[in-house]
């Protein structure tokens, strides 16, 4: 196996301060030299960080579109997307082969893995976690409007969301689970190359459909919010029929789709702004081997 480097970002949106915390933690704690793996750990985003505030100029967690980037240089995010790849990308200065996005989200969405795409590394990376913590896999793909996703700049990526949590305000419980997953990272990896690890022949994942905008009035205003019983239900199926919005009035809007969905970030307060009150999912299970991990290393 050859030496492989994971980077680790934190403070990708400025106010999510609890896995900042949990790096300069593990930093401190990491003592131990293992001849396979190597970590490398930034801060995504500095300047909004020291702010306090989501981004600067736009989210830099949709600003890794070459395309984009290569036209609005004027942008921090965008420049800070592109130093990010220079340095740590796999042709840069500290090339790493792996990337791990910490986040929070103010979503009851408990601890859980966020894929991009359908990447045979990615769901290899997945698998190992959802083996070792029984973490439910949020697989996000085919959305135009939501695109440029800093682990996707990396052969192999996944973004760690845990919540719920507010913005700027620290969490010990949080922090320590972060810590307990990037702290068992390389041995996890490590188990798998000395095939001291079996993984399992399905991989559950739940596959984004869409995003479900807040009800609203005629000039655009949210009319409705989301119903008491939806609150804090992230990953708990929705059926024909059941609550979804309600009004001031107490008037219900119900979903009336045929399929099932399980709803994930519900009510995440940074989604406002992309006019999502939650997103929708479809459970499918994966068929997996361990062969799938071949190219792994």
């Amino acid at each position: 196996m050859t030496l492989k480097k994971i980077l680790i970002v934190s403070g990708t949106h400025g106010n999510e301060i609890n896995p900042v915390w949990a790096v300069n933690q593990f930093k401190k704690q990491l003592s131990t030299i293992d001849e396979n793996i190597e970590y490398k750990t930034i801060i995504g985003n500095p300047l909004a960080y020291e702010r306090g505030c989501r981004y600067i100029d736009s989210d830099l967690n949709r600003s890794f579109n070459v395309k984009k980037n290569n036209l609005d240089s004027k942008i921090y995010e965008i420049n800070r997307a592109n130093f990010l790849v220079k340095k740590f990308g796999v042709n840069g200065i500290e090339p790493c082969q792996i990337a791990i996005d910490l986040h929070t989200t103010t979503a009851n969405m408990g601890t859980s893995i966020v894929m991009y795409g359908r990447r045979s590394k990615d769901f290899c990376l997945a698998a190992l976690l959802q083996h070792k913590f029984g973490l439910p896999i949020y697989l996000h793909e085919k959305d135009e409007k939501q695109t440029g996703f800093l682990v996707e700049a990396w052969p192999c990526g996944l973004v760690i969301e845990i919540g719920s949590v507010a913005q700027n305000y620290y969490d010990p419980k949080i922090i320590n689970k972060f810590l307990i997953i990037i702290s068992s990272l390389k041995n996890e990896i490590n188990k798998l190359k000395n095939n001291q690890i079996k993984l399992p022949k399905g991989l559950t994942v739940y596959v984004h459909q869409g995003s479900i905008d807040y009800p609203r009035d005629k000039n655009g205003n949210i009319s409705a919010l989301i119903h008491p019983k939806r609150m804090n239900k992230d990953w708990n199926p929705i059926k024909k029929g059941d609550p979804l919005f309600m009004d001031v009035a107490g008037n219900t809007q119900i979903y009336t789709g045929e399929d099932t969905i399980w709803p994930v970030f519900i009510g995440e307060v940074a989604y406002k702004e992309k006019n999502i009150a939650m997103s929708y999912t479809k459970k499918e299970v994966i068929n997996f081997s361990n062969q799938i991990c071949d190219d792994f290393f």
